[in-house]
Order: structure tokens, then C-alpha cells, then sequence
């Protein structure tokens, strides 16, 4: 039975066509562009255009290591062939932008540098300067450079919040706040207030310049929003400690996502930044996370370790940058980077929660079990870390210990609709019937709404030929619920199928192949539809396809033997 579950990235000597040749000359032609300022120490020297050709494979391997999203094996390659043609203005930005999101931020400085020098003005190229100068304590350059930044309407958030830092280290703090203020108002959706992350920004700057009151009035009212990102909420909860308001604090503490062990929580993980480019450091985190252009979404490793550059120790920069690049699907690098984070931070959950979902998506299950499990033996009072074991048992089809670990939750009271909604999924697949819907039933009294329980238990029901107008009416809510989802769309045309209404079944089945084009259950699903409707050869074809794309050892060999025999020979 189908169930469907949404739980918590040519070698150089090789000889080329004319057809890449000619594509490659077109790609590679120069664009007249304007120079960018960058003020920094050289990192790199260059030399005169020398007439060496250039090694097309490089650039072609470097071409689709970036298709893959692999940051560090584009960079190698750009640069390499950077060697043979170091003017190019292609492959300088090219070499720029992938050493900047493989975080080689004085590299990236260099590579900016050199497409100044031949007038080349491209995206993100300041950035590493301001990195740079901050370091250095430039803080006029500082303020150039921003300026340049904000020029680029997406770079806005970044560019206001380290002017505004910029402009309290040289003395103009009042300024700064203004800054500050002019940039959330560009910034807000609305007039009804600032984003939250230049509220949180313009306490921790208030607090710097010992304007206390003022910070505790700011935080205490962002203390009151209905939802507050989890960094946000750590950071404003460390000022009103340090604003001598501990039960404010503590009830913004208490609303933490349960990722966050509390045991781990204690006044000196909030201790505010220690020096200027520390704060720059913590804003640029807040900044890119809070800002995050669908067209640039590659850039915000870029951006967190530009942060990193200044602020090595940032742990919740570590975390975000992991994160990522497991969104980029760089498992390897999203591994290595959680490393940097130590068993005592505040993030340390945070970060074995991600490490689980690597280990899921690479399929070394049993580590993220056994791991997960030698932490959560010592905390068997925390329902959520109990019922985040069962969802790996559960994964990994091992149904007894997810159900066990789902009742020990809910003896810790830990209480959630996905809590229930798995526990009955468990119960399922150790056909547990009764208990299984008394658990779907609890899941739904606590989420009427969750598109995922409605379709599960309808599509149960109906492939166990129970209770077919209940799931059908199930079913119909999760799709008004959730319309482009082919999974739900399935369900419905299935329900319908059992019930023998064979057209409408192919009508809803077809769309669910629309949506879904590679899911062989489905497709099977349409080839009985047309069988049933007359529709032979069809259903041969569809048969066929779902045969040669499924995994499935046991769906394969029904699907065969439907293609020998027919449905009313195959016992359907």
C-alpha cells in the first residue's frame, strides 16, 4: 500500500567539436561593464595576457560541478583555467563568485580586484572588501563600501545593517540608529512595524551604546510577537537578562522550538558579541537569514561565511551554513561544517537533528539511530526527543520500537497531532487496526486540517475496502487542502476506483500523473483505471512504464503479471 510522508543538494587534452568551440567563443566574449571600487591589501598578483589557449574541458568540468551545486570543485576548476587566460572577463567572475560561496574570501577579494582593473563591474564583488575592512577596523572604507553595496537593491538588508555598525565605530552611534531605522522602514511589508531582525539589531546597538533602557523597551516589545525566529528570540532574551527582566526572558525562552534542549540553556550562552566585528558578524547572520532572494538563494553560504570570516566562533553561523549546503544537497560539506559546533552550545541539538536528516538522505539510517539514541537514553523525560526516535525507527521500517517510543512521549506528556498521527501509522503497519484509528482520529482532533492524516487514513481505508464514503470525504478535504499535490490527487482517484467508478477514477488519475509523472504506484494506478474503462492498450503501456521505473520487487512482479494476464485474470 501506497503511503506518502512529509517529515521533518571532457578532460583537458580532449579534443572538441566546433559546435562547443563556437559556443564557447560566444560565452567567453567580453562585456562592457562599469568598474566597481574594492579597496584592499593585494592578495594575488596578475600578469599581461599571455597567448595560451584555454583548456576548454576545465571550463566545461567547472560548468557542471556549479549545475550540482558543488561550490568547491567549480571553484578549483574556474581557477585553473583562469591560470591559461587571466584577463578573461567570464571567467574572472566566474572564479570570483564560486571562491566567494566556497567562502576563499581573500581570494574572492583578489578576483574582485582584477575585474576592476579591466572595468568590470559583477555582483557580490564588494562584498569580501567590506569583509576585509572590517577586519582591518577601516571604517570609512567601511562606509564607502556599503554605500556601493546598497546600490544593489537585493544586498539592501546586508548593506544597512554594517553601515549602520560601521558608523557607531566611528563614533556617530546615533547615526547608527538611524541608519538602522531608515533600512527597516525600506525593508518593512508594512506599516504596522520594523522586520524583526533590525528590531533585534537596533536593542543590541542601543545596549552597545549604553542606551539601556531604550534596548530593554525594544526587546521587551519584540519579546511580545507572536513568532519570533528561534536566534532572534536567543538574542533578545540575552538583553533583557542583561536588562534585569529574567521573566520576560525566560517566557521568550519557553517558546523555543523543542530542537532546543533546554537543559543546554544558561545565562552565559547569551552573552552579546565582544567586539565591533563580531557584531557586523551577527547582523550579517541576521540579515541574510531573514532575507533570502529566491534569485540568489545560492549566495547565503557566501554570506554566512562572510560572517565565519569575521567571527569564526559563530555557532549559529555554523549551523545555518550547514543547512545550506544540506539544502544544495552537499552532504559531505554540510557534515564537516556541523563538526565546528561543540557538544556544549546551545546548538548542539540543532546540529544532531540536521546530522540525522544527512545521514536520512544518505542513507546511513542506522548511524543517525544509534546516535540518536545515545543522546536521548540520557533524557528520557523529553517527549520530543522521543518522538524524533520513533520518526527514525519508523523510517527505517522498524514499526515496534517507533510505536514504543511514540507511547513513552506521550507518557512525558509531550503532546502534538504528528506525535499521534505517526504512533497511528505505526500501529498500521503492525496491522493494529483498532488502535490505529483511534490514534488517526486523536491526530485529526488536534489538526483537523493536516492534509497528510486526512489522506492517510482515507487512502487506508479505501485500500482495505472500509468505510468508502468516510474516505472519501477524507480524501476530497485533503486535496481542497493540498490540490497540486499528485499524492493526494492518487488517493482520490483510487477511493473512487474501489468504489467502481471507473471514469472518474481515470479522470482524477490522470491529473495525479500530471503531477507526478515518475511515481510508478500511480501510473499502475491509471493503466486498472483504463483496463477497467476498455482501455487496453493503454493500460498495457502504463503497466509497462510503472514496471521499468519502480524498485519495488513485489510491485514489479504484479505489474508483470498483469501485463500477461489482464486484470480479470490477475485476480483484480
Amino acid at each position: 500500500m501506497q503511503h506518502n510522508e512529509t517529515d521533518h543538494n571532457g578532460p583537458s587534452g580532449q579534443r572538441l567539436s566546433w559546435s562547443v568551440l563556437i559556443w564557447l567563443a560566444i560565452f567567453l566574449m567580453p562585456s562592457a561593464c562599469q568598474t566597481q571600487q574594492v579597496t584592499s591589501d593585494p592578495v594575488i598578483t596578475t600578469t599581461s595576457p599571455r597567448p595560451v589557449p584555454l583548456h576548454a574541458g576545465r571550463f566545461l568540468a567547472a560548468r557542471h560541478a556549479s549545475y550540482f551545486n558543488d561550490v568547491k570543485a567549480s571553484a578549483d576548476f574556474y581557477l585553473d583555467a583562469l591560470q591559461q587566460d587571466e584577463r578573461n572577463p567570464e571567467l574572472l567572475q566566474q572564479a570570483f563568485l564560486t571562491q566567494y560561496r566556497n567562502g576563499n574570501i581573500d581570494m574572492a577579494a583578489a578576483l574582485a580586484r582584477q575585474l576592476e582593473s579591466i572595468n568590470i563591474k559583477a555582483p557580490f564583488t564588494v562584498e569580501p572588501a567590506i569583509a576585509q575592512a572590517v577586519s582591518a577596523a577601516d571604517w570609512d572604507a567601511v562606509i564607502v563600501l556599503s554605500d556601493q553595496l546598497a546600490e544593489d537593491i537585493t544586498a539592501t538588508p546586508i548593506a544597512g545593517v554594517i553601515k549602520s555598525w560601521a558608523l557607531v565605530a566611528t563614533g556617530q552611534g546615533d547615526a547608527g540608529l538611524a541608519q538602522l531605522a531608515d533600512s527597516g522602514k525600506i525593508l518593512a511589508h508594512d506599516k504596522n512595524g520594523l522586520p524583526s531582525f533590525i528590531k533585534v539589531q537596533s536593542a543590541l546597538m542601543a545596549e552597545y551604546l549604553g542606551y539601556q533602557d531604550e534596548a530593554v523597551d525594544i526587546a521587551t516589545h519584540l519579546a511580545r510577537s507572536p513568532a519570533v525566529p528561534a536566534k532572534t528570540a536567543m538574542q533578545t532574551a540575552g538583553i533583557l537578562i542583561r536588562g534585569q527582566q529574567p521573566k520576560t526572558a525566560n517566557n521568550l525562552l519557553d517558546k523555543l522550538p523543542y530542537s532546543f534542549d533546554p537543559n543546554m540553556i544558561g545565562t552565559h550562552q547569551f552573552d552579546p558579541p565582544g567586539n565591533l566585528a563580531e557584531f557586523i558578524a551577527n547582523a550579517i547572520i541576521d540579515a541574510a537569514l531573514a532575507y533570502r532572494d529566491p534569485q540568489f538563494i545560492s549566495m547565503v553560504p557566501a554570506r554566512l561565511q562572510l560572517a565565519l570570516y569575521l567571527d569564526p566562533t559563530n555557532d549559529a553561523a555554523w549551523f545555518f551554513l550547514a543547512k545550506s549546503w544540506f539544502a544544495l544537497e552537499q552532504y559531505d560539506r554540510a557534515r564537516s561544517t556541523l563538526s565546528k559546533i561543540t557538544d556544549t552550545s546551545l546548538w548542539a541539538l540543532p546540529h544532531l537533528l540536521l546530522l540525522n536528516d544527512i545521514d536520512i538522505r544518505t542513507d546511513n539510517i542506522n548511524t543517525a539511530i544509534e546516535q540518536f539514541h545515545a543522546y536521548v537514553i540520557g533524557r528520557p523525560n523529553n517527549g520530543y526527543l522521543l518522538k524524533e526516535l520513533g520518526d527514525l525507527y519508523r523510517r527505517n521500517e522498524q514499526y515496534e520500537q517507533a510505536r514504543n517510543a511514540y507511547l513513552q512521549a506521550i507518557e512525558t506528556g509531550f503532546d502534538s497531532a504528528h506525535l499521534y498521527r505517526n504512533l497511528a501509522i505505526s500501529h498500521e503497519r503492525l496491522d493494529e487496526d483498532e488502535q490505529a484509528e483511534i490514534h488517526f482520529k486523536a491526530a485529526l482532533a488536534r489538526d483537523p486540517d493536516d492534509a497528510f492524516t486526512l489522506n492517510y487514513l482515507g487512502y487506508w481505508w479505501a485500500e482495505s475496502g472500509r468505510h468508502l464514503t468516510q474516505a472519501i470525504q477524507l480524501i476530497e478535504q485533503a486535496v481542497r487542502l493540498q490540490p497540486d499535490s499528485g499524492f493526494f490527487v492518487d488517493s482520490l482517484g483510487w477511493v473512487h476506483y474501489q468504489l467502481g467508478n471507473y471514469q472518474l477514477a481515470v479522470e482524477f488519475l490522470e491529473k495525479a500523473t500530471m503531477l507526478e509523472p515518475e511515481d510508478a504506484v500511480i501510473i499502475a494506478h491509471l493503466g486498472d483505471a483504463y483496463w477497467q474503462t476498455k482501455r487496453y492498450s493503454e493500460a498495457h503501456y502504463k503497466w509497462r512504464y510503472a514496471a521499468q521505473i519502480t524498485k519495488d520487487n513485489a510491485l514489479q512482479a504484479e505489474l508483470q503479471n498483469k501485463l500477461e494476464s489482464g486484470l480479470s485474470i490477475a485476480g483484480q
